[in-house]
């Protein structure tokens, strides 16, 4: 575990006194699994629809990105982006990893710290989808909502394939991730998102009670009683810290992310959430 303390700069002068501190507010979250591949996996201009994803991004205040592996097509992303905080985990866990883990991060609102990390355990390199040739992991971001008021934002994509391997390491993977939630982000308030490639969100599923139950995440899916409760991408929330969030909506704007000839951007839908925050020092 490796934990990256931003530098802050204090800038100190004279003007008016500062206005009251704001005690509520709400922003759009978007979780979005970019199929970043190169073209000769994905069977298309990868680059292409990149670009074109790019701008469309500005529209939300939060943006987790998934599968964004290719250096030069997330500088492009960066490059359109309007949001002044951006992260990209990017390290390949080893050199035997052809990608890093390929999260990235978008906010409107002021990085205070990270947090990075590699799972420990993956399956299968050239079959069982193929997971070991990517770092998976996950991105945490401690973002500032107002004086005082912060919530630590996740960005994961857990193990895919439906095999026993596949699901043995994928709860190796929210064993990790609820052990950073319990120490890293202890009685804070947290936003996670990603690719949890899991295909049953019933309560009392294993793996999604394992990874809720000790964490006290709530999906927002299931807050606002959506239409389509069975996508892997998922937007999740706790209070925490004096924070306190109600979600307002959610919905799958695979309709917006289309190309001039109507195809999808991506192999994923991309998934909305509005979130509404109180805060009560």
């Amino acid at each position: 575990m490796r934990v990256r303390p931003l530098l802050l700069l204090l800038l100190v002068g004279c003007g008016p006194e500062p206005g009251p501190v704001p005690a509520d507010g709400n922003f759009d979250i978007l979780t979005y699994n970019v199929h970043g591949l190169p073209s000769g996996i994905t069977g298309d201009d990868t680059t292409g629809r990149i670009e074109q994803i790019g701008p469309l991004l500005n529209d939300f205040d939060l943006v987790g990105l998934q599968e964004s592996w290719i250096d030069d097509d997330f500088a492009l992303l960066a490059a359109d982006s309007e949001h002044p905080t951006q992260v990209r985990f990017a390290e390949p866990l080893n050199e035997e990893r052809v990608y890093g883990s390929g999260l990235g991060v978008f906010a409107h609102l002021p990085a205070l710290d990270q947090l990075t990390v590699h799972y420990d355990d993956c399956f299968g390199f050239l079959d069982n989808a193929s997971d070991c040739l990517a770092s998976k992991g996950f991105l945490a971001v401690r973002l500032e909502l107002a004086e005082g008021a912060s919530f630590d934002l996740y960005d994961t994509h857990f193990e895919a394939g439906g095999g026993d391997e596949d699901y043995a390491v994928r709860d190796a993977h929210i064993a990790q991730v609820t052990d950073a939630i319990a120490t890293w982000s202890a009685d804070r308030a947290v936003v996670f998102v990603g690719d949890f490639n899991m295909h049953d969100f019933s309560a009392g599923t294993a793996q999604w009670s394992a990874l809720l139950d000790p964490t006290g995440l709530r999906d927002t899916c299931a807050e606002v009683g959506c239409t389509a409760p069975d996508h892997i991408d998922r937007v999740l929330f706790r209070d925490g810290g004096g924070v306190a969030w109600t979600a307002d909506s959610w919905a799958d704007l695979s309709a917006e992310f289309l190309d001039p000839e109507g195809v999808d951007l991506s192999d994923h839908p991309p998934i909305r959430s509005g979130l509404t925050w109180a805060f009560e020092p």
